[in-house]
């Protein structure tokens, strides 16, 4: 049985001290192979035989589908399957979902492409004729040496599997078997009983990348500490400079300078200059983004010292990829509710536009009732005229036509300053309303973060824990592992990861007491989310900054065990 690598190299390779990482790797994934295959022959033996399960081979049949040619020609691809399916891609979309590519991990594009080629192969994967059709001729164009060789079989083993998936090198990618594997089933290609071991293979291999992505894109949290360092020293930078009787832009002189070469950047790119703050989502002021930029920079190299107007320097370049990642976020919602996501409940419930609202009245088919203009339009269509006069007359009336557009968008324009500054100062009342209990709850983050370092006292923890043991509380945010210790403490709370919840249920905040957010981790769109229901249910609320769990407790029991 051959292995998804040559087995010359396991032969040149016998001795480990000889071999690099990567060699000896290679050397385990083949015992592993080994050892899945005794495995799956042994299930076998006592009469195990089960559906397999086909996600690994799916997750790989999606990763590397898509050729330079296919991506160059994506869009024709995307606009006729949108056509001729369109009304199915909620149908489409949950059928599966594999971890293919994520936006955190690739081009926001390709990332997209893969999306919609998810669905093109979920499609095809329940029997959609058109989706079958169109992801043969895909493999059939773009994959034509592979697909010319895979055609010759009706009934295809592991052997043959791998001998069709080798490269140059003689070995064999994890992607050409999941492609070789999918496609068997739209080419009425019998699998090998011998193939089982293969998909628990594949779904091994699924469960490592998903975990090597997860832990590289995993979020980088400050030290509480070393955030309020970082705090206290741009604050004393500031202080120092504001003594010196300097104005705010001679303060923050080198970070304007900067500033404007971004902006000139922009501009030769075709962008407003200030484009990148204008993607920002989480801008506290430049204050803020500056102690965020020397906690990474300490973070980066804890043992350097930093000036002033380093920091302002790299606070630009801070600004810039906040504003990549913030780009890439929308782009990753939007493109998401585009092919089918579900809109967030929060954003149905608040929403003016209902379509139930709506009186459509069915129109006949073009051919059974022409359309009449509605006025005639061509007065000199009396008459001995020409095919010259028509176009004059078209022109002419084109003219006019844009004239009215230009002068109405200046009249909308108008219109909309006068009532913008009519409805200003009523918008702000409002904000200021809905943002008055974060204030205080911010207020109240401050001296807790203030007082975090106060000693809390042993013997009095037992108690704390079990006063407030059964309130009913939500945490939102904070690192898996973090959240898991408060967890075996607090069975009862709710907790929530806010990457496992790109859709939001308001009925997962009803019927609580406070709801906590973990400032140091969570994403600003997951905070707007779950902040709008709580102002909504009129939850009361409070945030958290620290690591520490007896620290946690303490504070939680402060505001609620009593």
């Amino acid at each position: 049985m051959k292995a998804p690598f040559s087995n010359s190299f396991y032969e040149n390779h016998q001795d480990d001290e000889y071999m690099d990482d990567f060699d000896y790797g290679r050397i385990q994934e083949k015992r592993e192979l080994a050892a899945i295959m005794f495995e799956d022959m042994l299930s076998k033996e006592k009469g195990n035989v089960v559906a397999p399960d086909t996600t690994g081979v799916d997750f790989f049949f999606l990763m590397d589908f898509i050729t330079p040619d296919l991506f160059n020609d994506f869009a024709l691809i995307e606009q006729d399957f949108l056509k001729n399916c369109r009304g199915r891609l909620d149908e489409f979309q949950k059928v599966g979902w594999y971890g293919e590519k994520s936006f955190r991990t690739t081009r926001p594009l390709y990332a997209m492409q893969n999306n919609v080629l998810r669905l093109i192969y979920n499609g095809a994967k329940i029997g959609d004729d058109y989706c079958i059709e169109l992801i043969r001729n895909l493999y059939k164009v773009y994959h034509k040496k592979e697909y010319k060789q895979l055609k010759r079989f009706s009934r295809i083993n592991p052997d043959e599997i791998f001998s069709l998936s080798e490269d140059e090198f003689a070995d064999s990618d994890y992607p050409s078997i999941g492609r070789i594997m999918g496609m068997c089933q739209f080419m009425g290609i019998e699998l090998h009983e011998n193939c089982s071991f293969m998909y628990k293979l594949l779904n091994n291999r699924r469960e490592d990348f998903l975990a090597e992505e997860d832990e590289s894109t995993e979020y980088e949290m400050f030290d509480v500490e070393l955030f309020n360092e970082c705090s206290e020293q741009v604050d004393e930078w500031l202080s120092e400079q504001s003594n010196k009787g300097l104005s705010y832009r001679k303060i923050n002189q080198k970070y304007w300078e900067t500033s404007v070469f971004v902006g000139y950047c922009m501009r030769q790119q075709g962008y407003v200059d200030i484009y990148p703050q204008l993607c920002i989502e989480n801008n506290m002021g430049l204050r803020m983004q500056m102690i965020r930029t020397l906690a990474v920079l300490k973070s980066w190299k804890p043992k350097r010292e930093f000036t002033f107007e380093e920091v302002q320097l790299y606070t630009n370049i801070y600004d810039l990829s906040a504003a990549l990642t913030d780009v890439a976020d929308s782009f990753d919602y939007e493109a998401g509710y585009l092919i089918g996501d579900e809109i967030d409940e929060i954003d149905v419930e608040e929403a003016l536009f209902n379509p139930a609202n709506m009186t459509v009245n069915v129109r006949k088919k073009p051919e059974d009732n022409p359309k009449k203009p509605i006025t005639n339009v061509a007065p000199v269509s009396k008459g001995d005229v020409s095919a010259e006069d028509y176009l004059a007359e078209i022109a002419e009336l084109r003219k006019r036509l844009n004239e009215k557009e230009q002068e109405n968008k200046y009249l909308r324009e108008q219109y909309r300053n006068t009532r913008h500054s009519a409805e200003e100062t009523e918008g702000l009342v409002k904000k200021y309303e809905a943002e008055r209990d974060e204030l205080i709850a911010l207020r109240e983050y401050a001296y807790n973060s203030e007082h975090e370092d106060d000693i809390v006292e042993e013997d009095k923890l037992p108690d704390m824990e079990k006063a407030i043991a059964d309130r009913k509380i939500v945490i939102i945010g904070g690192h898996v592992n973090w959240q898991n210790k408060l967890k075996q403490i607090f069975p009862e709370w709710f907790f929530v990861h806010t990457d496992a919840y790109k859709t939001v249920n308001a009925g997962m905040l009803e019927g609580r007491e406070k709801v906590y957010f973990f400032t140091d981790y969570i994403n600003h769109i997951s905070y707007k989310k779950f902040i709008a229901i709580v102002r909504e249910k009129n939850i009361p609320f409070g945030y958290i900054g620290s690591q520490n769990i007896k620290n946690v407790i303490s504070q939680i029991y402060q505001e609620m065990g009593r």
